[in-house]
């Protein structure tokens, strides 16, 4: 006969000892018979139903437990992690670039990333844990057609939006510089990529388990003309 993990009036059941556990609230004062001599910093009182051969309820005495005989699955914390994840929109990145248009072979082109604010945290709650997921852009690689690349990282990850008043001067968080042209290659482009490394710091509340960050690259594409300086004598 099929039963049900929980009863509402029964409490959880438990296969192994074929009865139903109801934690007992709140619970008898200290030094109750229903303690069995425990003191109630130990554990917990149950009431107890059990089932006979016949599925007909039998009642049992009271029964005080350390830890609970029955109640909801163990939570996997790994599996509410992915599902807090999953609710997030991390943003694509957008990459820009300055100056605009051609890039110069040998002057400093700032590279950054448009609406790369973390989106909120998010959190998902099982029988006992809750897992909250908190994105942070981790780093984010340009790789730029020619064979180069760059990575920035931590703070300085999305880099730093130029500004006119900045002048000639390289980016103080995340730049380039072109060592070749792009003039010899079939359409006059570089076409590279930007990846935004996104992580997921994972918390866990209610429980001692620890779970990994959640890694989440997200790429679009990029592509640079790039000019070379004649210098006439």
């Amino acid at each position: 006969m099929p039963l049900a993990c929980s009863d509402p009036e029964l409490g959880w059941f438990s296969a192994s000892r074929g009865c139903y556990f109801r934690l007992i609230s709140p619970p008898p004062p200290a030094g109750d018979p229903r303690w069995q001599g425990h003191d109630p910093s130990e554990g917990s009182v149950y009431n107890v139903t059990c089932l006979d051969s016949a599925g007909s309820q039998t009642g049992a005495p009271a029964e005080f437990a350390a830890q609970a005989p029955a109640g909801p699955p163990p939570d996997n914390p790994a599996q509410l992690a992915r599902q807090a994840r999953d609710r997030i929109a991390f943003p694509k990145p957008k990459p820009v670039t300055a100056p605009k248009g051609d890039s110069v072979v040998g002057a400093p082109v700032w590279l950054w990333l448009e609406g790369s604010q973390p989106p909120a945290p998010v959190s998902v709650s099982g029988n006992t844990l809750t897992v909250t997921v908190t994105p942070r852009l981790d780093w984010v690689e340009w790789k730029f057609g020619d064979g180069t690349k760059e990575r920035c990282e931590g703070k300085a990850a999305a880099g730093t939006p130029y500004d006119p008043t900045y002048g000639a001067n390289a980016s103080p968080t995340c730049g380039h510089v072109f060592k070749s042209g792009s003039g010899r290659t079939t359409d006059g482009l570089f076409h590279g990529t930007v990846t935004a490394h996104w992580v997921g710091v994972v918390t866990v509340t209610g429980g001692t388990q620890q779970v990994d960050p959640i890694e989440l690259p997200l790429t679009e594409a990029v592509q640079f003309r790039v000019a070379e300086v004649q210098v006439l004598n």
